[in-house]
């Protein structure tokens, strides 16, 4: 097989890959389809900077960086912190997964880091795993867990919370 077939075939296994992925995270049929096609649009444009290691990390990035962006722009909303979700943002690291008032939270993060928001928001308002935030950030498991510390203990600070 030619080289150029096996990238196309493994480019095409990838777009079906980061479709189901969207599909799974919630985003309807329509916008997965034009998410793959504009990323598939952005692989040509760049297809001389990216390389065999990059490629995949980069695709899923870009995917559901894309995917991220059309889902906020759809749920556009006043932000506030309920008196009920302030106190309860005081206790322990492990109560997030329960009291995680998703969009309440957009205002505790506006000064955090990039890294450290871009992962606190795949793994709570997206609910991906931390093996898929290693995949779409292209960073170590490890990594993923130490910067999703970080942010739970920068918003802990800022409201006054207990570390």
């Amino acid at each position: 097989m030619k080289k150029e077939n096996v990238l196309a075939s493994y480019l095409i296994n990838l777009g079906k890959e980061v479709y189901r992925v969207l599909l799974a995270k919630g985003a309807k049929k329509e916008d997965a389809e034009d998410i793959i096609q504009n990323t598939f649009y952005k692989v040509y444009l760049l297809m001389d900077d990216l390389t065999e290691s990059n490629i995949r990390p980069w695709f899923f990035r870009v995917s559901l960086n894309e995917y991220i962006d059309l889902k906020r722009k759809k749920e556009k909303q006043n932000v506030y912190l309920s008196e009920e979700i302030y106190s309860k943002l005081q206790y322990t690291d492990h109560e997030f997964d329960v009291i995680l008032n998703k969009d309440e939270i957009f205002c505790l993060l506006k000064d955090i880091k990039k890294e450290y928001k871009e992962i606190f928001f795949l793994k709570y308002y997206y609910d991906f795993s931390y093996e898929e935030i290693a995949i779409i950030l292209d960073i170590r498991v490890d990594s993923v867990k130490q910067k999703l510390y970080r942010a739970r203990k920068f918003i802990h600070s800022k409201i006054g919370g207990k570390h």
